[in-house]
This record gives structure tokens, C-alpha cells and sequence, in this order.
């Protein structure tokens, strides 16, 4: 709100400062324009009225008769020699015609006195004083004017600013996955169609989400029921060679497979994820997992690196289970012959990493692997390759976990993926 504030209080007052000052322009020319016309009459009048009464009286002893006359003026009349006056030469040309002629830097009037080398000098004269310089209390004035116009903003803007906080905050929660969130507003408030918007549209995503995962669990129903009975027709058929019921039943696992990775990745794939956080020894955990991995894939030399000794964290052991497997998966996919697997801790935040001495990944693809279905070796099919869904994976627990993934050159020669994770409650709740 103070930023807002400030934008439309400043808004404001530049507004009101421009309109001021154009009314002030306004003013003092139309007041000096009346004034110096009535200036103009004052001095014709006077200088009429000297020469009458100055008609007899020598030249010297005209500003003393001036003196002693009783004019009740705020200002002084007296009579200059011209040459006393530093004028250019057209300003002189216009006092010899009758003009009258304003010093503002004097703010003093002058007129030629016919027939003679004096000039009838009016001035100086507070009025246009005053009008030429601002005083403090103007300032004053101003400046109070000025905080005056913060009260009236503040006003006004203060219940628009507490109905956007709390469209703000049911838009936080929609997009933390409680989509249950809505949003009531007076009917007296500005942002009350704004509010009806958010709800229809909150209504539709919830919508959609449950219909995306009724499709999902259907999608998945029907499909692992024919592939149950293929199995069981499978083993109860005496026609086929052993090679090819190991070749049909390695199909059928793969297709399982597959379900099950597009599960897994439709449920991550929410605004919300629930969680079941335990506290484990995150490095015993990752021993007998890795002692599992070991004993499916014997030709390859698999490390465990743990140069801490206390590992205790908090976790989602199914989801880390997934992430273990499809990190270790995809680098048995292109390794050579080893994996380094790794686990440490840098205050809250836990990392790990696998490695391998394949190919590695190139800088510019290594993003773009985080995407579904993304295979950047188009060489391999589905039956070695995998249906590229296993990083993506990884990635969205990443997402649920409050963490993140990245990937590097390893010094193996091939990847490194690096999975962090805070192991706080507070940090994961």
C-alpha cells in the first residue's frame, strides 16, 4: 500500500501544484496588467497636476514642493534628472514619446516630463514588491495544502487497498493448491466484479482438476485391466517359444511401467501436493536402497558418498524412493560402467547427487530434459531409452518438496544431477 500511496499522493499533488501555478500566472498578469494601466492614469494625471502647480517653480526645487504636498500615496513621486537613468537606446526613444517605462529590477515607473530633460520616477511600489517575490507564509501554505491532500488519499484508498490485500491472499492460497479458496466482497466495494471473476474462475479450475483426475484414474483402471488379463492368458498359453513370452512379458512391464509413471507425474502435476513427511537416517535409508540397485544391475560399479555423519532429515520416503530410482535409472541408461551416488548437508537444505561416466548432457539441453517426454537421444526407442517422464519427475518433487534440481558436467566424464530438498518441517510445511 505505501508504494501505491505514494504514487497517487505524488500524482495528486503535481496536479494541484500545476493548477496553482497556472492560477497564479493568471493573476499576476491580469494584476499587472491592471496595474500598470492604473498606473498609466495615476502618472498622467500626476504629471498633469505637477505641471500645474510646478509651472512657476524653478527645476531644482521641484521635488521639495512634491514633499511638502500632503498625496497620501504608499509610494514616492519625484522628479529625476534623465540622464540619472541607465536606459538602452529604444527604451529611451519610448520615454521621449510619452511612454511610460517600467525598471522592473527598480519596480519603478517613469515618464518624460515634456519639454524638459526630467522624468516624473514613481516608485519604488510594494505592490508589485510583493508580487514578484513569494513569501514564507505562501510557502507555508502550500506545504500545508500539500499534507492536507494525504488525508483524503489515505481515506479513500485505504478499503480498496484491504479488498486487494485479500484478493492477493485467496490468489496465493488458490495457487499453493487449496482450491476450495474464495473470495467475498461487499457490495459496496469497487473490486466486487474482480471478486465474482476470481470465484468463477476458481470454480472452473477446481473443476478441471477433478476431471483431469477422474480421466487419469479411469484412463488408468482401464487400461491395467486388459493388460492383467493379457498377463494371465499369456502365462496360460502353451504356444509360444520361452523367448517370445519373455519378450511379450517385458512389453507388458513396460506398459505397466509407463502407467505408472504417468500416474506418479499426474499427481505431481498439481498446484498442491500432500505429503507424508517422516524423520529418517537419510543416509541408511539411501545404503539399502542402493544395495537393492546393486544387486538388479551387477555390471555396474555403483559408489555411496556420505562424508557426513549425522544424516537425519525430514522426507516424503515414497516420493524420495521415486527420485532415487528414476535419477539412478537414467544414468544406467547412458552410463559406461560406474555411478557415484552422493549425500550431504548444507545447514537446512539437503543434497543429492548422482553421477556417471556416460556422455553427459549438453549446457543448452539441460533444462529442457526437465520437460515430459523429453528423450534427447533419438537413437534409443521406449525399450531402452525409457518414456522420458523420469526427470520430470524428479523435478516436480523437486517443486513439491519447496527445492530444486540441476545438472553439471561430472568429473566421471558423463552427468551430474544434483537433487536439493530442505529437511526442515517448518521449511517443508
Amino acid at each position: 500500500m505505501k508504494k501505491l500511496f505514494i504514487q497517487f499522493y505524488l500524482l495528486l499533488f503535481v496536479c494541484f501544484l500545476v493548477m496553482a501555478m497556472l492560477v497564479g500566472l493568471v493573476y499576476k498578469f491580469t494584476a499587472e496588467r491592471a496595474g500598470r494601466q492604473s498606473m498609466d492614469d495615476l502618472m498622467k494625471s500626476s504629471l498633469y497636476l505637477m505641471r500645474s502647480e510646478l509651472r512657476e517653480i524653478p527645476p531644482r526645487d521641484w521635488n521639495k514642493t512634491i514633499d511638502n504636498l500632503d498625496l497620501n500615496l504608499s509610494f514616492k513621486l519625484h522628479i529625476e534628472p534623465m540622464s540619472k537613468y541607465q536606459l538602452d537606446p529604444r527604451t529611451l526613444h519610448r520615454l521621449r514619446q510619452g511612454e511610460i517605462v517600467a525598471l522592473d529590477d527598480e519596480y519603478t515607473f517613469l515618464q518624460h516630463i515634456p519639454r524638459s530633460h526630467y522624468v516624473l520616477a514613481v516608485g519604488p511600489i510594494p505592490y508589485l514588491f510583493y508580487l514578484h517575490e513569494m513569501r514564507i507564509l505562501d510557502i507555508a501554505l502550500l506545504a500545508f495544502i500539500g499534507i492536507s491532500l494525504a488525508l483524503p488519499v489515505f481515506i479513500w484508498m485505504r478499503p480498496h487497498w484491504q479488498d486487494m490485500l485479500k484478493l492477493e491472499n485467496a490468489a496465493q492460497r488458490l495457487g499453493q493448491g487449496h482450491l476450495d479458496e474464495r473470495i467475498h466482497f461487499d457490495s459496496a466495494s469497487s473490486l466486487l466484479r474482480l471478486g465474482v471473476a476470481f470465484n468463477q474462475m476458481a470454480d472452473n479450475i477446481n473443476t478441471l482438476v477433478a476431471s483431469k483426475k477422474r480421466l487419469i484414474d479411469g484412463i488408468a483402471h482401464e487400461l491395467r485391466t486388459p493388460l492383467v488379463r493379457l498377463r494371465y492368458r499369456l502365462e496360460m498359453s502353451d504356444n509360444l517359444t520361452e523367448a517370445e513370452s519373455a519378450a511379450l512379458n517385458r512389453d507388458i512391464g513396460q506398459l505397466e511401467s509407463l502407467i505408472e509413471e504417468l500416474l506418479t507425474y499426474a499427481r505431481l502435476d498439481r498446484p498442491r501436493v500432500d505429503l507424508n513427511l517422516q524423520t529418517l537416517d537419510l543416509a541408511e535409508w539411501l545404503h539399502e536402497r542402493l544395495d537393492d540397485i546393486r544387486s538388479v544391475n551387477p555390471g555396474f560399479d555403483i559408489t555411496l558418498d556420505t562424508p557426513q555423519r549425522e544424516n537425519i532429515g525430514v522426507a516424503d520416503t515414497r516420493l524420495m524412493e521415486r527420485v532415487l530410482d528414476n535419477l539412478v535409472n537414467n544414468a544406467l541408461r547412458y552410463a559406461d560402467r560406474r555411478l557415484r551416488v552422493g549425500l550431504w548437508f548444507d545447514g537446512d537444505t539437503a543434497f543429492l547427487q548422482v553421477e556417471d561416466d556416460g556422455p553427459g548432457i549438453p549446457p543448452d539441453e539441460r533444462q529442457r530434459v526437465f520437460e515430459p517426454f523429453v528423450r534427447l537421444d533419438p537413437s534409443r526407442d521406449r525399450a531402452t531409452g525409457g518414456c522420458g517422464l523420469g526427470l520430470a519427475i524428479v523435478h516436480s518433487v523437486a517443486q513439491a518438496f519447496g527445492g530444486y534440481v540441476t545438472i553439471d558436467s561430472s568429473p566421471l566424464g558423463g552427468a551430474s544431477v544434483r537433487f536439493c530438498w530442505p529437511i526442515s518441517p517448518t521449511l517443508l510445511s
